[in-house]
């Protein structure tokens, strides 16, 4: 009689399944056996995990973070200030789009740790974004101490490789920093910039309603982290006069913010220096790109606070006695 897995089956008895299945239950045991057995089997153990590459997170760099470049070589630090919309943001983003297409102002990309950072930069101004007319994010005040990162080359490679810190630090902060002295001393970018980019918003200053005011805050901007210590002699100071498109009726203006900061401001600093740019104009123009490429180039180019040591030429020497030759002179034989 057949047996059964089941401790309570008659069949072994009488020939009933408990089931009622007959020769088809799953239950049944071959003849013989009068109940299951077992194999035990040892598991081989899982194939170790290599250890993990740490990758960039491609995100803005915090201070630590950014300190490790300052520590290891030259490292260029800029600081962008401006109020709400006034084009910061627009500048950065033309600048990872002009990298894309070559070199800038002279100078070859040669790598980047915060890339993802950019391309959430111009994400809302390509046609994958579905957007129906060109964005851009307004800068956060979470990145107010973070930093955008570039390293950049000369062709000749004799200056070696600079990396380039952007302190992108939001509109809403700055507001704030005019009225209260302590969120002026918290932005410990500007304390190591060595350039200071205020971008002047060009279409509040076509419009009388606001131009006052606008420009009004960042005279005083400046004034604060002046009166502060943060900026000074070894400061290069900009005054970039964004969205010039928009300055078609509203020149004097610009020109009128100019002359104010360079009489307010020139002498209290290193050096100073007027733009008018339009990183994304919305007229059907193009891009004031090489104006954006000379702005770039004069970050890289010049710094008060670490100046650039020349680089050492080699001595001219006789290719007779250059070691990397050895062998392939042939002395002439001596004469008779």
């Amino acid at each position: 009689m057949p047996n059964c897995k089941l401790s309570d089956c008659p069949i072994a008895k009488n020939g009933r399944c408990l089931e009622g299945r007959g020769a088809d239950c799953p239950n049944l045991l071959p003849e013989g056996v009068s109940e299951p057995t077992f194999v035990a089997t040892t598991l081989a153990p899982p194939p170790a995990i290599p250890p993990g590459v740490s990758l960039y997170s491609g995100n803005p760099l915090t201070l630590k973070e950014a300190r490790e470049f300052s520590r290891r070589g030259r490292a260029v630090v800029v600081a962008l200030v401006g109020l709400i919309e006034s084009g910061k943001t627009s500048l950065i983003a033309r600048l990872h789009q002009q990298f894309l297409a070559g070199p800038v102002g002279g100078h070859h990309f040669a790598g980047s740790r915060t890339l993802l950072r950019f391309e959430e930069l111009n994400w809302y101004a390509t046609v994958e974004s579905g957007v129906n007319a060109p964005q851009m994010n307004r800068s956060s005040r979470q990145f107010d101490n973070s930093f955008l990162h570039f390293t950049v080359r000369t062709p000749d490679l004799e200056k070696g490789l600079t990396d380039v810190l952007i302190n992108d630090i939001s509109g809403e902060t700055v507001q704030d920093a005019v009225a209260t002295q302590s969120i002026c001393e918290q932005l410990a970018g500007l304390a190591r910039a060595d350039h200071v980019v205020v971008v002047a918003d060009g279409a509040a200053l076509a419009d009388l309603n606001v131009c006052y005011d606008h420009t009004g805050k960042l005279r005083d901007f400046v004034q604060r982290i002046l009166q502060s210590g943060q900026i000074g002699k070894q400061t290069v100071l900009h005054l970039v006069v964004s969205k010039q498109d928009l300055l078609k009726d509203a020149e004097a203006n610009a020109m009128r913010l100019e002359a104010d900061f360079k009489r307010l401001f020139e002498k209290r600093v290193g050096n100073f220096h007027c733009w008018r740019i339009a990183a994304r104009p919305g007229d059907g123009s193009q891009p004031t790109e090489g104006e954006i490429a000379k702005l770039f180039a004069q970050w890289i180019e010049t710094s008060l606070r670490y100046p650039l040591a020349d680089v050492a030429q080699s001595p001219e020497t006789s290719w007779e006695r250059d070691f990397c030759r050895f062998g392939t002179h042939q002395p002439q034989p001596a004469a008779l």
